[in-house]
């Protein structure tokens, strides 16, 4: 990063980065939408209905959060892909540069990237879980994209539809994850390029969970949000790393400040909620909602 480069601008250097008319900067893609959303502008990302927002808030979490070790497993557990993948994201970013300097820079950060698998949770222990989580949610869209709404919350795109194409969209390109998304999950490969450019798309956000998104509540409430609270609990007591108990096994990584902030966030929106959408909500959620009733919140004595 040069420096002329808009991260200068942030307090934590990474993108996207947006200035806007009144000389202000931010960054981070999700504070990025929300802060939009408070603009009025165009149409939204988020249904108007508090039970469905709350969902689309919960599942983009999950998104960002939980789908993200699905990139970054894919990207750089297989070694086709440490081969190939390092020259093209610095091909991508440093356009005029020679073959050879290309591939040099392209090593140097795919050896970075190998190194911090472990800090986002990314073994050789946790790669089954991974993988079998993300064919869970790939299942569940598969599904969900050649039904009626052509997106997760109706005929146009949700912030929670967005998020899954953040991670997603990486796995489309890379050797591994590519072959087996045209070969496993062959709708939500296609999908991924519709919505790469949604902004043809019009109609009307669901009036109720659908069977997609009651599925997704499900994972969240087996998966992300135990996730959450063995972080926030290990964070709470001191502790470097956490385990959490997950359908698909015991999950173990360093602890992470941000998904503590995270599952904080989740539970200030629960309590925005009525009692009628928090038991609604709660028939999927499970186990789930105890983590954001919290009753699991009180600091470890």
């Amino acid at each position: 990063m040069g420096p002329n480069s808009p991260v200068k601008h942030v307090k934590v250097p990474v993108i996207p980065v947006v200035k806007f008319p009144d000389e202000t900067w931010m960054n981070d893609s999700t504070p990025l939408l929300l802060h939009l959303e408070t603009k009025g502008e165009g149409r939204s990302l988020l249904p108007d209905d508090p039970l469905l927002r709350f969902a689309c808030y919960l599942i983009e979490d999950m998104a960002d959060e939980w789908l993200v070790k699905a990139m970054f497993h894919y990207r750089w557990f297989y070694e086709e892909d440490r081969k190939v993948v390092p020259s093209w994201l610095l091909y991508d970013a440093c356009l005029g540069l020679d073959e050879n300097t290309i591939k040099a820079m392209g090593q140097q950060f795919g050896a970075r990237q190998i190194s911090r698998m472990p800090k986002v949770g990314c073994t050789p222990e946790t790669a089954p879980i991974i993988e079998t989580s993300t064919k869970r949610m790939l299942a569940i869209l598969e599904k969900a994209v050649v039904s009626k709404q052509h997106f997760l919350f109706g005929d146009i795109a949700s912030l929670a539809d967005v998020a899954i194409f953040g991670q997603l969209y990486q796995l489309k390109d890379d050797p591994t994850p590519s072959a087996m998304l045209q070969k496993e999950f062959p709708f939500v490969f296609r999908w991924l390029d519709h919505i790469d450019d949604a902004s043809g798309f019009e109609g009307e956000w669901v009036s109720e969970l659908t069977p997609a998104l009651k599925d997704l509540l499900k994972m969240a409430g087996d998966t992300y949000l135990p996730f959450l609270s063995a972080n926030a609990r290990a964070i709470d007591k001191g502790e470097t790393t956490f385990t959490a108990d997950l359908p698909e096994g015991f999950f173990t990584q360093e602890i992470f400040k941000y998904q503590k902030k995270c599952l904080d966030r989740l539970r200030d929106e629960w309590t925005k909620l009525t009692p009628a959408h928090r038991e609604t909500l709660s028939e999927y959620l499970m186990g789930g909602t105890e983590i954001l009733d919290c009753s699991l919140a009180q600091p470890a004595t």
